[in-house]
Order: C-alpha cells, then structure tokens, then sequence
C-alpha cells in the first residue's frame, strides 16, 4: 500500500485566499467607521437649546437668585460659547429692563466671561484688594476672613392686612400690604450679634436703596409690611413700617461696594435687608385698593 502524498497549495490559490481576506477585513473596516460617523451626524443633528434672552427672563420670573442666573450663564459659556445667543442691543435691553431682569444679569449677557477680582482705584492706580466681597451684587456677611453670600430672592408674595378693622371702621381705617417669606426661619444663619454685612449694589444704586428690618414670625412664615392705603378718602404709599427698620452705617469702601455697620447688637430672630426696585400703589374708589412696593429680599436668622 503506498503512502499518501501530502496535500500542496499552489502560490498563486494563496494569492487570493490572502487577498480576500483583506478585503473582507477592509470592507468590515469601513463599514465600522460609516457606522460611527452616521452616529455623531446624528447625534450632530439633534438640536440643543440655545441660551437667549427669552430664557433668562424666564429664570427671573421664576424667582431664581441673580447669583443663580450668573452662574448659568458662565457655565454654558464655558462648556460651549456657541450656545449663548443673547440679543444685548438697545433695543435688547429696552426688553430685559421692563421684564426686571437685574443689572448684574445683564453685565454678564453682554460680557459672559469669568469674575474678575475685585479692584479699588486710587487716582490713576489700581490695586487688588482681597478684604472686599466678590463684585456679584448681592449682600454678604463677613465671618471672620471670609465673606458669606446670602441668596437673595424676588418679593413675589404678599397678602393684605387690617380687613377686618377697616371693615368694622367702615372704611375709616386703612389697610397694609403684607410681603411674607416661606418657612419660620432663614436658612442663612449668622452666629454675631453685631454682625458686619458689605454691600455690592447694582449699577446706579447705593446703600440708600437698601434698609434693614426685623421680620414678624406667624406661623410658617415671616412677614414684612411694604405697603399702606389710608382710609375712605386717603391714597396709597409704599415702603417699610419704620419702626420694624434697624439703623446701620454705610462706608463706601469700593467700586459699588459700602461696609454696613451696627450701632447696637441684634436681639435673635428674623431680619432681611430689603432692596426696593419699583412701587405699585394706588386706590380705587372710596375704600381703595392697590398693590405694594417690589423688591428683593436677603433674609437672614440670629438664633439664640
């Protein structure tokens, strides 16, 4: 029985075995990369929702903190600048000033870049100074070496009071407008009695605008008058009952930043500086009816 010779393959049967593989190989390639490139032009064409002024009036109308809205801002700039589309003409502005959108806001819309430091001048010289709260508007209390924000937040609730007393007066008494805060306390707690506080206004303010007032506790809430109507005949005002405002001192001591300082300690309990940005007040017919002075309100608690 003779043996069996071994199979042999030809050069050229090898040839295009190898020459098929590869192209197998190089098709398998391609279609991989076609598939990946479909899935980003995809992904691609999925469009994202640009930032513009219509949406930070939005935020503002929800209540959001100026902090809040700045802080947005800068995040979708720094993730993608393409995605900020803010119209920062006159016209543009004309629109952002009658929706209240804050000055601060809008510095950022037309330059949304990061903070800088805060710097003072001093004639033709200027010089960091790191004793001085971040140039966000806003109100800060100073703890030691550091400055702590208190969030503040539009007035957006307020109710009437003295009803009842102008009822039983026949008019004769006037009613008040009540602005009240959710929750029987604030969520900023300050620990001293004679608290230093440092103002950053907005652009065309100063401290004048701003005044600091103890709040009534009812309930679950806090409450604040910021607006009165005098009787049958009288008219309306806005503004805070007076004998609820705590004195303070005010240094301008930067560019739009004052130092508020206390005469006397403070007792423990509610207080908020009230920053008035509009009045709407008035009366309608003999016993009169209206609405009360706007603003924003930085809330804080001096427990025990």
């Amino acid at each position: 029985m003779s043996a069996q010779k071994p199979m042999s393959v030809s050069l050229p049967v090898m040839a295009v075995a190898v020459e098929t593989t590869m192209k197998r190989i190089t098709f398998q390639g391609m279609l991989a990369v076609l598939l990946v490139l479909g899935g980003l032009a995809q992904e691609s064409a999925v469009p994202r929702k640009r930032l513009t002024n219509e949406e930070v009036i939005r935020m503002v109308q929800l209540g959001l903190g100026e902090d809040v809205i700045v802080a947005k801002i800068r995040a979708t700039n720094l993730a993608n600048p393409s995605q900020l589309s803010f119209d920062t003409s006159v016209e543009g502005l004309k629109v952002l000033k009658a929706a209240n959108v804050p000055d601060g806001v809008i510095r950022v819309m037309i330059t949304p870049g990061p903070a800088q430091p805060t710097v003072i001048t001093t004639g033709s010289a200027i010089t960091l100074d790191s004793n001085l709260p971040p140039p966000e508007v806003g109100v800060y209390w100073k703890d030691g070496n550091s400055f702590v924000r208190i969030e503040g937040q539009a007035l957006s609730q307020s109710k009437i009071g003295g009803k009842a007393g102008s009822m039983f007066t026949y008019g004769l008494r006037g009613l008040h407008w009540d602005a009240y805060l959710d929750g029987p306390t604030s969520t900023h707690l300050v620990k001293e009695r004679r608290p230093v506080f440092y103002l950053y206004v907005p652009d065309g303010t100063g401290s004048s605008d701003y005044a600091l007032m103890r709040l009534n506790r009812k309930g679950n809430r806090r409450e604040f008058q910021v607006g009165s109507l005098a009787g049958i005949m009288g008219g309306g005002k806005a503004g805070i009952k007076r004998d609820k405002e705590v004195p303070f001192e005010a240094e301008h001591v930067g560019i739009r930043t004052y130092k508020v300082s206390l005469a006397e300690d403070l007792k423990p309990g509610e207080y908020a500086f009230f920053m008035a940005t509009g009045e709407q007040v008035g009366a309608t017919g003999g016993r009169g009816t209206g609405g009360a002075a706007t603003g924003r309100i930085y809330d804080f608690s001096l427990q025990e």
